[in-house]
């Protein structure tokens, strides 16, 4: 019984943060990105199908990551803390 209500929790916590991540993306990066991650942003590139965006974003607020739209990257995640950063990337890894 501990563990249907262990799985039970932890099953909820994924989709609540998968909910969380798509809230997230929405205010953050869709206008740029699209909604569904598939519009090529200044970069040239869509981010759907892609990987390793916790990278990626940690790079971009840090600055040691990005070509041309690193500033704007940059203004777009400075404010937001790791676990938004993580939450974000978890969700747009998720993109296909």
């Amino acid at each position: 019984m501990k563990k249907l209500l262990v799985l039970s929790v932890l099953g909820l916590a994924s989709v609540l943060c998968a909910a969380d991540g798509a809230k997230l993306y929405g205010a953050k990066c869709a206008e740029c990105h699209g909604i569904d991650g598939k519009e090529a942003s200044i970069s040239g590139k869509a981010i759907a199908g892609g990987s390793g965006a916790l990278a990626k974003l940690t790079g971009y607020k840090k600055g040691t990551f990005g070509g041309d739209q690193k500033a704007l990257m940059q203004g777009t995640v400075t404010a937001l803390s790791d676990s938004e950063l993580s939450t974000i990337a978890t969700y747009v890894d998720s993109l296909k």
